[in-house]
């Protein structure tokens, strides 16, 4: 188990702007980029190689149908209903809202994997046909903490469209 306790919060060293076709977000330039191990459609960061568990992840999901501003509560109960399968779930809060037919799911919640308890934050949209899910995670309760101001940026300033932006460089670091 990889200890997170630290004296002072992590230091932003800069941010890159992550684009992919669907989805687009800032992250750490320092920290390592992997495609999901079981090959889902998406990307995922870690700011150590110690701790795998500490992330953020990014998965793309075609389902195959067009979601309406209409499937909102439906798809929160599933949505809920799949957080609270997770073993030792305490779900510390939850919000939905939808912006034209983009339909936005949010929780933050910790949960036991292992007999280890993590604390992760998901943000899911669906958009058109594509299911998109954001999400942050800490190891521990206390790596969520220390990791938060980072995992903040990325959650809050992730986009979601329908072509990769482009730009004139390939990154911007703030």
């Amino acid at each position: 188990m990889v200890t997170t306790k630290r004296d002072s919060p992590p230091v932003f060293k800069g941010l890159s702007w992550y684009r992919e076709q669907y989805f687009s977000l800032f992250v750490p330039i320092d920290w390592s980029r992997s495609p999901w191990p079981d090959g889902r459609m998406g990307v995922l960061f870690s700011p150590t190689a110690e701790d795998g568990e500490t992330l953020l992840g990014v998965e793309v999901q075609d389902l195959g149908f067009e979601f309406q501003a209409e499937d909102k509560d439906e798809l929160m109960a599933g949505f809920l209903e799949g957080i609270h399968a997770l073993a030792g779930v305490e779900l510390e809060e939850q919000k939905d809202w939808v912006v034209g037919n983009l339909i936005c799911l949010e929780a933050k919640y910790s949960y036991l994997e292992g007999g280890t308890r993590r604390k992760r934050w998901t943000r899911v949209f669906y958009d058109k046909t594509r299911q998109l899910s954001f999400i942050a995670q800490g190891s521990s309760p206390e790596a969520f903490a220390y990791w938060l101001p980072m995992f903040y940026e990325a959650m809050m300033m992730s986009r979601v469209h329908q072509q990769k932006p482009s730009i004139a460089a390939e990154q911007i670091e703030v």
